[in-house]
């Protein structure tokens, strides 16, 4: 299902902390073609939103409150005539826990059309139960706005991971696209490769090219080994996405990717910012960690004071 979509933000009941993560979220289910905010922004409360809206391209829609939801009211009126006269979007996704909204989402998919929302765990349930999807904000990822992608090693496992919900081996063609979407100025030549293949080939301690020809390659992700009890080394997590089950640590010998399975412990204590030991085969095997290439990230543990950090 390749859905185009416009997001509308009711932004005097949603949290601009929480707008990159479900910006990233209803990219899971297709392209973000609109990105409207509804607010009074000559209110100096909804200044915070300023810095994010320039980041995200995102376009503040101006109501003043010239009585209660007025701002709901515009978001309503603009989603009526989006889903009727613009034949581009497909799909509208809800930014509110405004349980006013269940009378929008039921005219939206009576159209025709996919709604999603997205909303904290006290939203009524009528609004919950018109959706064809509804996301809490507690399961958004838990990272500020691209940050994470600032590191290309990050970038290409998490653009593979949301490939490989579809299809798993990756078709490098799909990995290049969804690239693209994480990171509009992705481009494989800026790392002073000719090709997003050669980009791929330098980077065995991530990924297997399982077919390739002329035209076509499908990749898979580098498997974690069996574990040794030696090798131990720490980090803090940078990254960390519980809904795809896998995160990043970063550490002076470089990043590491990990699978929550090998989280010890509580998995809830786990956050990015989490100071963690993990256990290396290849470090454990040898005097020193060559070239980042430790491909056994193992029974990663919250630092305590009996092993080092």
């Amino acid at each position: 299902m390749n859905l185009t979509f416009a997001v509308l933000v009711d932004g005097e009941n949603a949290s601009h902390t929480d707008y990159a993560s479900l910006l990233e979220e209803v990219e899971k289910y297709g392209t973000v073609a609109i990105k409207w905010v509804y607010a009074d922004w000559t209110s100096v409360q909804h200044s915070n939103w300023q810095k994010i809206l320039h980041k995200t391209a995102s376009s503040p829609k101006q109501q003043f409150h010239y009585g209660k939801d007025a701002a709901d009211h515009a978001l309503v009126m603009d989603a009526i005539e989006l889903i009727n006269n613009n034949q581009r979007i497909t799909g509208v996704c809800i930014v509110s826990s405004d349980g006013g909204f269940y009378s929008l989402a039921q005219r939206i998919r009576e159209k025709g059309l996919h709604v999603m929302a997205i909303g904290n765990e006290n939203t009524p349930q009528r609004f919950i139960k018109a959706c064809h999807n509804f996301v809490f904000t507690k399961n958004l990822i838990e990272q500020t706005y691209s940050e994470v992608y600032k590191n290309l090693n990050i970038l290409l496992v998490t653009a593979y991971m949301r490939c490989a919900q579809s299809n798993e081996p990756v078709y490098l063609g799909d990995l290049g696209s969804t690239l693209k979407m994480l990171d509009s100025s992705f481009d494989f030549r800026n790392y002073r490769v000719t090709s997003l293949k050669a980009l791929i080939k330098e980077k065995p301690n991530l990924f297997n090219i399982v077919e390739e020809s002329h035209d076509r390659c499908f990749i898979t992700l580098v498997k974690n080994k069996n574990f040794n009890n030696k090798g131990v080394m720490s980090g803090e997590i940078r990254m960390f996405d519980k809904n795809r089950g896998f995160g990043f640590i970063t550490s002076d010998d470089g990043d590491f990717h990990f699978s929550m399975s090998k989280l010890s412990g509580a998995k809830e204590l786990y956050k990015v910012g989490t100071k963690v030991n993990f256990y290396c085969l290849e470090a454990a095997n040898s005097e020193r960690l060559n070239n980042n290439k430790c491909q056994s990230v193992e029974q990663v543990t919250i630092c305590n004071s009996k092993i080092r950090c």
